[in-house]
């Protein structure tokens, strides 16, 4: 994950806007100084006042320039991490289930096909290996799958080992081939942890959600798969519309 920047980080930076508005400033204060001045000075005092301002703006206005907009900076990428911290998954930087629901609510005309993933015999890889080594076995499914999907599709890790992945508008065939192609790529990577090599595999279940279907039912049939492929014995796909077929 990425650590926040620290002021003096901003302060390091060159900005070229930092640049333009010091020069502005100058210049602008130059501009008032000619129109302004005469009518409270006249003679030497004049003429100094006039030399000294451009001095005076540019060794003060560069400062108070970069000291605003380093400000700016630092709140707008302190709102962005704060986003950051409620839409991204702090473990494995896949979305979270606040921010998965709220970007499919906001869209309920979308379509495609949603999948139930979960990490086979999970609490033996914790008591055997350690809780660390499970939170490396985690990342290393998550990067599976965020290799796997495309641009528009959305990982979400729904809680503890297990996660949704919904892939956007993706039809039954397209939707089981990409699971098929989680579950087989899990199944052959090998995660190295501090205890040593890990292997697991994971079970996955789909479903298809239509145009205006509320994502908790596309995802209860999802899960309702993933429930089937364990029963079979884990390390597989079961497809929802393929239970459907076999009823």
């Amino acid at each position: 994950m990425r650590k926040p920047m620290s002021k003096l980080s901003f302060l390091l930076i060159p900005w070229s806007g930092v640049f333009a508005a010091a020069f502005i400033t100058t210049v602008g204060a130059v501009l008032l100084a000619n129109s302004v001045l005469p009518f409270f000075y006249d003679g030497e005092i004049l003429a100094e006042t006039q030399r000294m301002t451009p001095f005076v703006t540019s060794i003060t206005a560069f400062p108070f320039c970069c000291f605003v907009w380093a400000q700016v900076r630092y709140n707008i990428l302190l709102g962005l991490e704060l986003r950051n911290l409620v839409e991204r998954d702090r473990l494995t930087d896949v979305a979270t289930r606040d921010y998965f629901f709220s970007k499919l609510k906001s869209r309920p005309d979308s379509y495609g096909v949603s999948l139930m993933v979960d990490i086979d015999h999970f609490k033996s890889v914790n008591d055997t290996y350690g809780h660390l080594a499970g939170d490396d076995v985690i990342v290393a499914v998550a990067d599976v799958m965020r290799d796997t999907v495309r641009e528009n599709d959305i990982v979400c890790r729904f809680g503890g080992e297990e996660f949704v992945v919904f892939l956007d508008r993706a039809d039954k065939a397209a939707g089981a081939k990409i699971a098929e192609r989680i579950r087989a790529d899990v199944a052959a990577r090998v995660t190295q942890t501090g205890v040593g090599p890990v292997r697991v595999t994971v079970s996955v279940g789909g479903s298809l959600k239509e145009e205006l279907e509320n994502i908790e039912q596309t995802i209860q049939r999802a899960d309702e798969a993933l429930y089937q492929a364990k029963s079979l014995g884990r390390n597989r796909t079961v497809m929802d519309w393929d239970k459907q077929m076999a009823a």
